[in-house]
């Protein structure tokens, strides 16, 4: 039998990785809830590994399971089947290693400022007062609302809570972001606005990402490959899809349009199979 972490290294490699381990690997994940109903298989049989510096979109319909992988990923749920490693050691629950960001905004406490929000987590972790706001401010200037930092959620846009969500996760500075859905809730104009702001951020701070969405044009935008799953319930990874174009990305090209189409086949057959 071929050892486990030759195996992952071949896998990376064959994926599009650097070459090196990969940082974070699914191997042959499932997840099935049991209640008084029976058992319900949510997702099964996933092998994913994300690489050093990825940036992963998980694309799927609704309820093909998703976010259970995500859920997972944190450490929130624990997989039923197979395994997760970070780093080669067992994913057994949440930890600072993995920042998280959600489709709302309900994880952000009305009574703080914005910049004392972003620095929550650092005040958790003991970091002097000094130190924490500092990290906390420069975040706050990377996620575009420098001058912003003395305002409470209540004054701020949909959109700005999302990009203190973001900014607060990589305050911490987590191995691997993950983020569900983030800007499922907002309209048209501001979602394309900070799609473009987080393509911005992860090209500087170039932190892994596993990103979770329904929407196509979303995931080819932003990702280094979308992992297409197939519809539930026991939904399984039914493809990985490079897209090799460079950032900022015209959504009006020819190269972009190809992988559109070939993303839009797949989950098209997940919706009206044969």
């Amino acid at each position: 039998m071929v050892p486990l972490a030759r195996r992952l290294h071949t896998r990376t490699r064959a994926a599009g990785g650097a070459g090196a381990l990969a940082l974070v690997v699914l191997d042959d994940v499932g997840k099935t809830y049991r209640g008084r109903g029976g058992a319900y298989e949510a997702v099964r049989g996933v092998s994913l590994d994300l690489a050093e510096g990825e940036f992963v979109c998980l694309l799927g319909t609704s309820g093909c399971g998703k976010t259970t992988v995500l859920n997972m990923v944190a450490g929130f749920e624990a997989p039923t089947a197979g395994r997760i490693l970070l780093d080669g050691a067992p994913v057994r629950g949440p930890g600072a290693e993995r920042g998280v960001v959600f489709q709302g905004h309900d994880s952000l406490y009305d009574w703080l400022t914005a910049l004392d929000n972003i620095a929550f987590g650092l005040r958790l972790r003991g970091l002097p007062k000094r130190e924490r706001r500092a990290r906390a401010g420069h975040f706050l200037r990377l996620v575009g609302l420098d001058g912003q930092g003395a305002k409470h959620p209540a004054e701020l846009s949909g959109g700005m809570k999302q990009r203190i969500q973001i900014a607060r996760a990589l305050a911490a500075d987590p191995r691997i972001l993950l983020m569900d859905e983030p800007f499922g809730a907002l309209d048209a104009m501001t979602r394309a606005t900070l799609q473009a702001e987080l393509s911005r951020i992860w090209a500087e701070t170039r932190k892994t990402v596993l990103f979770i969405t329904h929407d196509i044009e979303e995931a080819v935008a932003l990702s280094t490959r979308v992992a297409v799953m197939t519809r539930g319930p026991g939904g399984t990874l039914k493809a990985l899809i490079p897209v090799d174009l460079p950032y900022p990305r015209d959504r009006t090209s020819d190269g972009f349009m190809a992988v559109f189409r070939q993303v839009h086949a797949l989950i098209h057959a997940e919706i009206h199979p044969q």
